[in-house]
């Protein structure tokens, strides 16, 4: 196992947060771009036989197409959906299940991992205020019940992230803070839950620039915002979280998967197909 060397987790836990370069070798995000390239491909199909868009943009890179399309759009909300959010798709659970970060997780709560239902792919556009994210803590979206369960939680580029396209800022030592009541309608598009400046911590405000391959190691109660994009380009990235599956989840209306036991190897989620399973028959049992 590589994972986090001892003086890594003492400063993880100590500060709240880390920035890890190399954190897993960076084409392991390749198969995610292409499943996102070809949900771009089969929307902007439909959007030209309707008459939504005039031109597909083919040849723009990945990091500059989406925007360009949005840029086509009245109401580019529909395009946007099909790369927003909670994608339970083959390349994702790759991501999830990959074996460097999962030693990064196991070097800092032991090899006994839940990946927790709460998890976000983002592609913040250059120059919108709905991606811009106010100051808050990951708990914020959570329940309280959650609030003593060790998670690991990750923030994942898929291009680098710079100050300039927006990446995060961290209050180093933020963690030490209790809960505190989030209120909705913060951002400069009011589409997010988030803190007061008056309610902020006093501590180091960190920025965090990472290259593709690289991770920051966030806890749920360090506070944190990302920044507004002002480049020419998408700023993409994924939120992933993980913790020991015997605690509370701060959303035990959805489940997890077991991406790694030592305990029970019987109960580990082998495949995409099994994780939608999951999912699937817990909505099932929800509804009954």
């Amino acid at each position: 196992m590589a994972g986090l060397s001892s003086e890594q987790v003492s400063k993880f836990r100590e500060e709240g947060f880390l920035l890890f370069e190399d954190a897993f070798e960076a084409v392991a995000l390749e198969p995610l771009r292409i499943e996102l390239t070809q949900r771009i491909d089969n929307w902007v199909e439909k959007g030209i036989a309707e008459g939504l868009l005039s031109d597909p943009l083919a040849d723009l890179p990945f990091h500059q197409r989406l925007s360009a399309l949005a840029e086509q759009l009245e109401h580019p909300e529909p395009l946007l959906g099909q790369v927003h959010g909670k994608l339970r798709t083959a390349a994702m659970f790759d991501i999830l299940t990959n074996p460097d970060l999962l030693d990064v997780v196991e070097s800092v709560i032991g090899p006994e991992i839940l990946a927790h239902p709460q998890f976000n792919l983002r592609a913040k556009l250059p120059h919108q205020d709905a991606g811009v994210v106010p100051w808050h803590q990951d708990l914020g979206y959570l329940e309280a019940d959650a609030e003593e369960t060790f998670m690991v939680n990750f923030w994942i580029p898929l291009v680098d992230a710079t100050p300039e396209n927006g990446c995060m800022e961290v209050i180093a030592g933020s963690h030490r803070a209790p809960l505190i009541a989030h209120a909705a309608g913060m951002g400069p598009a009011g589409n997010f839950k988030g803190l007061e400046d008056d309610q902020l911590p006093s501590g180091e405000r960190a920025m965090c620039p990472v290259r593709q391959g690289g991770v920051v190691l966030l806890q749920h109660k360090t506070i944190h915002r990302s920044v507004p994009n002002v480049s020419d380009h998408i700023r993409w990235s994924l939120d992933l979280r993980y913790s020991d599956p015997r605690l509370p989840t701060g959303r035990d209306e959805v489940p997890g998967f077991i991406a790694r036991s030592a305990e029970t190897p019987e109960q580990v989620c082998r495949s995409v197909e099994q994780w939608q399973s999951i999912v699937e028959a817990s909505s099932t049992a929800a509804g009954a």
